[in-house]
């Protein structure tokens, strides 16, 4: 009767040193595709609160959803077709790396989705009909 032998290898000494990676990262890797550090990222999403950027545009759906409530349910979409074109002005001419809240992705995708929104936006405000004894504008 043979035996097998266990082919993991042996586990290390609680005192020994953590081997090195065995393929180091080249110093040509463009900083998109390093890997992430998450200590990093948690610094980042705590530092968040601090940016003015996300507070305008949170500002801006507040105020576009009020103006909905109180004043006219045309008006709300309106505002936040506003917020969102402004945006795309932000980010359209601000250095990179640009406002966190309008810089997610690459700088043609993000202006290409808020204006695209933006329009569409105001194109379902005129042609949706508003219901209700609210002040209508053109």
């Amino acid at each position: 009767m043979t035996t097998q032998r266990d082919p993991r290898p042996p586990h290390p000494a609680p005192d020994a040193e953590p081997a090195a990676d065995a393929v180091p990262a080249p110093e040509d890797v463009p900083e998109e595709e390093a890997p992430l550090d998450p200590r990093a990222i948690a610094r980042a999403s705590l530092q968040a609160g601090r940016n003015a950027s996300l507070w305008w545009s949170s500002a801006g759906v507040a105020v576009s959803a009020a103006l909905s409530v109180l004043w006219s349910p045309r008006l709300g979409p309106v505002a936040l077709a506003l917020v969102l074109l402004a945006g795309a002005v932000l980010r359209a001419v601000s250095p990179p790396p640009g406002p966190v809240a309008f810089s997610p992705r690459a700088r043609w995708i993000d202006l290409v989705t808020l204006t695209g929104f933006a329009v569409v936006l105001l194109g379902l405000t005129w042609i949706v009909p508003a219901w209700g004894p609210y002040p209508t504008f053109p």
